[in-house]
């Protein structure tokens, strides 16, 4: 199984080095992580030099650990769409050797549609136009060309709530803006945790994608070692039951598929 969504205390909201995570890999049977710490608002708003200090010591702690891994390991990162930052997060992009890089929408405008603090917005704002204006957002990401999975495709759902209208158009234009950009979508374990009880993204959607032949990897979200894999066993279930037969994985942002 591969797990390509976790994140190590280098990201402001994580836990545990990368060795703890290949400890936790070896025991779980795993056969390849990713690691893909933040780069999100946050890290945006830090000084240029500490920023290039962190990467630099955390592309040097991941060349000298895949080393001594005995477990197949990958350098990830999980980027913001943040509209005002593109032009960094390409220079970003390009400096470091990422094998894969996951982007994701968090916010609309200055709402954070994950934020526990904000959850109650979701109730303020009409559900439908909510999802017009993410899935928007996740288009215009696609549109840049700038990543390689969508990270939880329809994480807008967080919190269970949807519209009562059929939303089947919003899934399928969003589902040809991904296969344009040729981009992966993840299967994300992380809902069935979270107040919406259901992976990322949702069956509808996904076989929404896998009729668009979009692409598959798998991620746990995990922010700390002990939940490196959680529920990944469910959502390979999940896509088989999608119709998917294979995944990919990534090394220096190409693909490579294999059976489910």
């Amino acid at each position: 199984m591969v797990d390509y969504h976790i994140h190590t205390q280098s990201s402001n909201d994580g836990k545990g080095s990368m060795g703890d995570y290949v400890r936790q890999a070896v025991r779980k049977h795993l056969d390849e992580i990713g690691f893909s710490d933040h780069i999100d608002k946050e890290r945006f708003a830090e000084n240029p030099v500490s920023f290039a200090e962190m990467m630099s010591r955390c592309v040097r702690d991941f060349l000298l650990l895949k080393k001594q891994s005995c477990v197949r390991i990958k350098l990830g990162s999980e980027v913001d769409y943040l509209p005002d930052q593109l032009d960094r997060i390409r220079g970003i992009l390009n400096e470091y050797p990422f094998d894969y890089v996951i982007g994701s929408v968090h916010f609309i405008d200055g709402w954070g549609v994950d934020s526990s603090r904000q959850r109650d917005e979701h109730s303020r704002r009409d559900p439908m136009e909510s999802y017009e204006r993410y899935f928007g957002l996740v288009r215009g990401m696609c549109a840049t060309r700038l990543f390689d999975i969508v990270g939880h495709v329809d994480l807008i759902k967080i919190f269970g709530v949807k519209p009562k209208s059929d939303i089947s158009r919003i899934y399928k234009e969003t589902a040809d803006a991904i296969a344009d950009s040729e981009m992966c979508i993840e299967i994300n374990a992380k809902g069935l945790v979270r107040p919406c009880r259901e992976i990322y993204p949702g069956l509808q959607f996904l076989r929404i994608l896998r009729d668009d032949s979009v692409p598959i990897t798998f991620g746990s979200d995990a922010h700390n070692p002990e939940d490196l894999g959680l529920n990944l066993n469910k959502a390979l279930e999940w896509a088989k039951s999608a119709g998917f037969r294979e995944a990919c994985t990534f090394e220096r942002r190409k693909k490579t598929f294999y059976d489910i």
